[in-house]
């Protein structure tokens, strides 16, 4: 499968890591130091298990800062990027999301989007309608900073969810 991560925090880097072992990846982010140190194997991230597997595994990844180059081919778009939270207002910032998004659809809109990145509940029926897809699609992450690969190597929990007006919860696995 051709894969996109838009996105190299924690969440995004260790899944183009996961996702690169027995998948074409590319990674985008919009900071090109980020995007030159994975090129040179190596991770701004603070997490042993992601530097070990860029030094040490066969990985088919590769990363960019180009939009088009990016989204074009891509079975898949795993956006993780930043969606920070504003108490003062009780208000996440998805504007790198959207944005990601309309990005995605303008260059290839039969990419399935994946969602990896906090949200109020019901955000993702908005976003669909705002875009006109059914191409997006929820994954929440249970990531701890600085553990984020381990975590998504052994997951306690995975978690299914339907996305639709009450957000329903397919399946559970522990």
């Amino acid at each position: 499968m051709k894969i996109t991560i838009a996105g190299t925090g924690y969440v995004g880097l260790s899944n183009a890591i996961l996702l690169a072992q027995h998948n074409e990846v590319i990674a985008l982010d919009i900071i090109q130091e980020k995007v030159d140190m994975i090129k040179n194997r190596r991770s701004r991230n603070n997490d042993s298990e992601i530097e070990e597997y860029l030094v040490k595994k066969e990985l088919n990844l590769t990363a960019t800062m180009d939009n088009y180059k990016t989204f074009k081919d891509a079975e898949y778009v795993i956006i993780s990027t930043l969606t920070n939270y504003d108490p003062e207002k009780n208000h996440f910032n998805t504007r790198t999301v959207e944005a990601v998004s309309a990005n995605v659809l303008s260059n290839n809109p039969e990419a399935i989007m994946v969602i990896k990145s906090t949200f109020p509940v019901g955000y993702t029926e908005k976003v669909k309608e705002k875009f006109d897809t059914e191409n997006i699609i929820f994954s929440p992450e249970f990531l701890r900073e600085g553990k984020a690969h381990y975590d998504n190597l052994y997951p306690s929990s995975i978690i299914v969810v339907e996305q639709s007006d009450s957000d329903r919860v397919l399946q559970i696995y522990s």
